[in-house]
């Protein structure tokens, strides 16, 4: 959601230089700071809920703006305000299996109440939009399909600074499979590592580099386990500096989720260079199509083709590779926002 607004706001300050822009966050940002944008924050206590609802809701209403953007799922309960509402996926929605009963029934119940509250709702694909239909019954004229983008600073770094990433990451001379993301039930990394284990059969310098934080739920050192094999680096964050390096490291990057509203991980590792193997289905088949590998099961030897497809078949790496180059212009935050601006530009006017 970060990386959403960052990207939407700041050509938005352009696009629209007639508007006056109040941005209301909990703690400093502090890089929003410029003519006719002034940034306030709300500390609270407690969880975005509360937040929402205490002292955003108290000065929401002391200063009535003519259109409120939510870009985090739901807005206040009690909401007069002519809003925008962005919402990247409704997963707890269509798998409540994944979520605590209370916390999915909680978040269903704010959900709609913010569909139907909001003027014109934002999704990043059409898999998003359909889901919303088909969940809520909202009228699709309402909802409006905006593509996320890919910053610039995603390309592949020069081979010497690569070199040394891997030097320091002791990765030197490995073949390298990546996943990049945070570690959910529906991303299915026990699978990638399997896959992984079967591709090491033939290849034994293969490798596996984990980043990203354990929230599957599983019992207490169960993926510490899973993921505690001499062939796998498990590393829980990586500065977001390092991260173009991190993905131009890699030989190929694997994401096997089964629902997603877009996918940054893949699109930044294709920018990087590296081609991806994906679950097919949800927003990840819509966006990336024949840019990516697809596998449609949750086989182990199925994972291990492709995966061995994209290492080893240098045709399908540049056929991959160069169709997202001819379609990277697609993914443009400045295009984005100025939909955004469009659709903002219709809200005031009415």
């Amino acid at each position: 959601m970060g990386r959403v607004i960052d990207n939407i706001l700041i050509p938005l300050f352009d696009l629209l230089p007639e508007d006056e822009f109040l941005i209301f966050t909990k703690e400093t940002i502090g890089k929003y700071s410029r003519p006719r944008v002034s940034e306030h924050v709300l500390p609270s206590p407690g969880g975005h809920l509360r937040w929402e609802n205490g002292p955003l809701r108290k000065t929401l209403k002391k200063e009535k703006p003519d259109v409120f953007v939510g870009s985090n799922y739901i807005l206040p309960l009690f909401h007069p305000w002519k809003s925008l509402l962005i919402e990247h996926d409704i997963s707890v929605v269509s798998h409540p299996e994944w979520y605590s009963p209370k916390y999915a029934w909680t978040r269903r119940f704010l959900i709609k109440r913010s569909l139907n509250k909001a003027v014109v709702v934002i999704v990043p694909s059409e898999f998003t939009k359909k889901e919303i239909v088909t969940c809520f019954g909202l009228n699709p004229e309402k909802i409006k399909v905006l593509r996320w983008g890919i910053e610039d600073k995603f390309r592949r770094p020069p081979d010497e600074r690569i070199l040394a990433w891997k030097e320091k990451k002791v990765l030197r001379g490995k073949r390298i499979v990546g996943y990049l993301g945070a570690l959910i039930i529906r991303r299915h990394i026990p699978l990638l590592v399997r896959a992984v284990s079967l591709l090491r059969q033939e290849f034994s310098e293969t490798m596996l580099y984990v980043v990203g934080k354990d929230l599957t739920g599983l019992k207490p050192g169960e993926m510490a386990t899973i993921l505690g094999r001499e062939w796998i680096r498990w590393e829980e964050t990586l500065p977001e500096e390092d991260l173009p390096l991190f993905y131009s490291s890699l030989d190929a990057f694997a994401y096997l989720s089964e629902y997603e509203g877009f996918g940054f991980p893949p699109l930044e590792s294709l920018g990087c260079g590296t081609p991806v193997v994906l679950m097919a289905g949800s927003s990840l088949e819509e966006v990336f199509g024949d840019m990516a590998v697809l596998v449609r099961s949750r086989d182990e030897k199925e994972v291990r083709d492709a995966l061995r497809s994209v290492l080893m078949d240098e045709h399908i790496r540049l056929r991959l590779l160069n169709r997202f180059e001819q379609r990277r212009s697609q993914f443009s935050w400045q295009g984005t926002a100025r939909e955004l601006a469009f659709l903002l530009r219709a809200l005031k006017s009415t």
